[in-house]
């Protein structure tokens, strides 16, 4: 396996020695497919075996998209968007996958830790996290990375405050033109319909709502606003996933409205891509909750279905969790409780060991 290097202008490096701070600078943008260094959150790396790796990195302590009401919390929102980082840097400098290459998702999600929304309390600093990675159901193909599933451990002072996981599949750009089909694929999206009311799903201003009102309580339409900076930071031919991920927040927290909610547990799968030219409906309904668990007034089961051309593209499960519940305690500083070992791997929606799904045969979302 190719060693994980850093490209940097002053010479490669393959193993950090014992001073390297894993927090000191972000990476490049282009191994988590930014264009805006301001959305690139992982700040280091360092392989620790064969399939494992040690990553840095960093939430700012007020995110122009992700945040949360009262701005005391840190988004869990984005968990997801760091595991979806960490894939990615993962697949290029860990195996070695080339630029130009396509990264698609067959899943991805997260859940908070024990500590709850306590674990993400918004400090007097950034918060740095550290992320322990691990590879399941590696397939490499004559020397090239396949496919391959990431567990992600996140912890912040030493205590670990969540853990998710993603499965990923590398297409290169010929099979790539072949799989979205010949002429040009970057296709004029539908003119943003009218959003919902900011304050009915959990937003302050219309620009970052992404649902837009139908006649069904419990339906909308998907707004994709290719001009937005943060989930469009760079050009796409479809519908991206963390906006599916952001549509799925927002059709819960409507749901649940006028109490606010957020998101501390969300697993999606992607089954195809969601084109930019065409209507695609948002569908939420409260679910009962899972076998095994006791009922719990807090925490409230959501599954939404993102649906187009008549198709299920995209299902999201979440567990929402009021703002003011008895976790949500202060934090004036690091959280200063050991860690007490590393917790298995499990799957990020239902804590039970995880899995791979060798099933999904459907055409997933690209990252």
């Amino acid at each position: 396996m190719p060693l994980i290097v850093e490209p940097d202008g002053r010479g490669p490096y393959a193993h950090p020695g014992p001073g390297y701070d894993f927090h000191e600078r972000t990476v490049s943008r282009h191994l988590v497919h930014r264009a805006s260094v301001s959305e690139v959150f992982l700040t280091g790396w360092q392989a620790t075996g064969p399939y494992d790796f040690l990553l840095g990195a960093q939430w700012p302590r007020l995110h122009g998209f992700y945040r949360v009401p009262g701005d005391r919390y840190h988004d869990p929102v984005l968990m997801a968007e760091t595991v979806r980082q960490a894939g990615l840097l993962i697949g290029h400098a860990g195996f070695g996958v080339p630029h130009g290459h396509h990264f698609v998702m067959d899943d991805l999600g997260y859940a908070l830790g024990p500590d709850g929304l306590r674990g993400l309390a918004v400090t007097t600093e950034p918060a740095s996290l550290m992320l322990d990675v691990g590879c399941e159901d590696v397939r490499m193909r004559h020397g090239r990375l396949v496919s391959l599933r990431v567990h992600v451990e996140m912890s912040r002072d030493g205590r670990t405050i969540g853990h998710g996981s993603g499965q990923l599949r590398v297409i290169t750009p010929a099979s790539y033109a072949r799989l979205r089909g010949p002429g040009p694929r970057y296709a004029t999206p539908l003119h943003p319909p009218t959003p919902a009311a900011p304050e009915l799903v959990g937003r302050a201003e219309p620009t970052d709502v992404v649902l837009s009102p139908t006649l069904r309580p419990d339906s909308w339409l998907l707004r994709t606003d290719a001009g937005h900076p943060v989930l469009f930071d760079h050009a796409l031919d479809h519908v991206p996933g963390m906006l599916v991920l952001e549509a799925a927040r927002q059709a819960a927290q409507r749901l649940r409205h006028p109490e606010p909610v957020l998101p501390v547990e969300l697993v999606t799968s992607f089954e195809r891509y969601i084109e930019l030219d065409r209507p695609c409906l948002v569908r939420a309904v409260r679910e009962p909750v899972p076998h095994g668990r006791q009922p719990d007034g807090r925490r409230v089961p959501v599954r939404v279905l993102l649906i187009q051309d008549g198709l299920t593209a995209a299902d999201c499960r979440l567990v929402t969790e009021p703002l003011g519940s008895p976790l949500d305690g202060p934090v004036d500083g690091p959280l200063d409780t050991p860690l007490g070992g590393t917790p298995a791997r499990r799957d990020a929606q239902t804590g039970r060991p995880a899995t791979p799904d060798h099933g999904n045969t459907g055409l997933p979302l690209a990252s």
